[in-house]
């Protein structure tokens, strides 16, 4: 399904889903955990984990289990990929680096690639901007990317092999928002040659240490509490090693730090994260009249309600999704361990997220 199609029946689904909120009277407790269990039921996955802020208090709701092998279940600690989340983190360290270095998000990229890539005069348009909305013209991934191992996609596409596309490709821009894993990875790339810093340097300066999330080095070799992901039923398979391309979907967090991320996101605690988080969530291209893209975040605007910031992810292993609200200090976070879920992960996380918006 192409992307501003799903964008826009997930806007209309999240429209009916409020309309249907606004009727009931079911604790949110109760609601969370009757929805979790409806999906767990209906889609037979491994397990679902469910994270909601609400005002200041955190609440964790598990369906089934995170390791199935082990019979071991969910909790704050259990770490999972987050697949393309990934991208609103490295839009904030790329936006962080920027504003540091009084570079513009709208100023052209190729002055701050190698020489050899300088020399492609069809890259000369694209800007750190059109990497972060999507409208840069680059595809989905690059046409010199080798998918030997089929459960690693990524592991053996390298910076080097990066720099050798870009020599000679011809980006297609046409305005629109087409996602780019791409371009988001070239973003992350940009935001350690403009900084000399590596990208998990980037997540402990601006993120993880100044939001009390842990490093990025340690996220998943400190915990053995991580949960399995699957392909398909009964088929694991293991995390993804994203190599060059880690910033386009590679971190590995649990719920605890996630819901620290994003309450970050609803109340940044200081005047340039507010500044970058203003940026990160203001509208730069619409899908539809609903549905729009900012820096990143996917922005859904229902008709006389704050914007519901979002975004989801999917790896071979996990389907993904998380919202907020800006200055509400409302989010939730949805994980199911099974690959290509996402409309049951995202049609669970907007039913919640209606919910919460009936509860201010």
């Amino acid at each position: 399904m192409k992307l501003k199609l799903l964008l826009s029946l997930l806007g209309l689904t999240f429209f009916t889903q409020l309309a249907f909120a606004q009727t009931g009277e079911e604790n949110l407790d109760s609601f969370v955990k009757q929805a979790a269990e409806e999906t767990y039921q209906k889609e037979k996955v491994p397990g679902i984990f469910v994270a909601v802020l609400n005002n200041s208090t955190r609440s964790y709701f598990i369906s089934g289990f995170a390791n199935p092998d082990t019979k071991s279940v969910y909790d704050s600690a259990t770490v999972f990929e987050i697949g393309s989340i990934t991208k609103t983190f490295t839009a904030y360290v790329l936006m962080a680096v920027l504003h540091e270095k009084g570079i513009s998000d709208t100023d052209p990229i190729i002055g701050y690639l190698p020489d050899s890539v300088k020399k492609n005069v069809n890259i000369r348009d694209i800007s750190f901007l059109s990497l972060m909305n999507h409208t840069s013209g680059l595809p989905r991934l690059p046409g010199n990317m080798k998918m030997n191992n089929p459960r690693q996609p990524y592991e053996n596409y390298s910076e080097n092999d990066l720099y050798t596309y870009l020599k000679d490709c011809n980006p297609k821009p046409d305005g629109k928002s087409n996602y780019s894993n791409l371009g988001a990875g070239l973003a992350g790339v940009l935001a350690q040659r403009i900084s000399g810093k590596t990208y998990a340097q980037l997540l402990d300066q601006y993120i993880f240490l100044p939001f009390k999330m842990v490093s990025a080095e340690n996220a998943v070799a400190l915990s053995d509490n991580k949960s399995q992901g699957y392909f398909a039923a009964d088929d694991k398979t293991p995390f993804w090693n994203m190599n060059v391309l880690a910033p386009a979907g590679g971190l590995k967090c649990n719920g605890t730090e996630m819901l620290s991320y994003l309450q970050n996101m609803c109340f940044p605690k200081t005047d340039n994260s507010n500044i970058l988080v203003d940026k990160l969530t203001t509208q730069t291209v619409a899908i539809n009249a609903q549905v729009g893209v900012g820096r990143a975040w996917h922005i859904i605007n229902a008709n006389g309600k704050i914007p519901v910031i979002w975004h989801n992810g999917g790896t071979y292993g996990f389907s993904t999704f998380c919202a907020f609200l800006k200055d509400k200090s409302k989010a939730v976070v949805v994980i199911i361990n099974q690959s290509g879920k996402n409309a049951a992960c995202d049609g669970l996380g907007f039913k919640i997220m209606s919910k919460l918006i009936t509860e201010q």
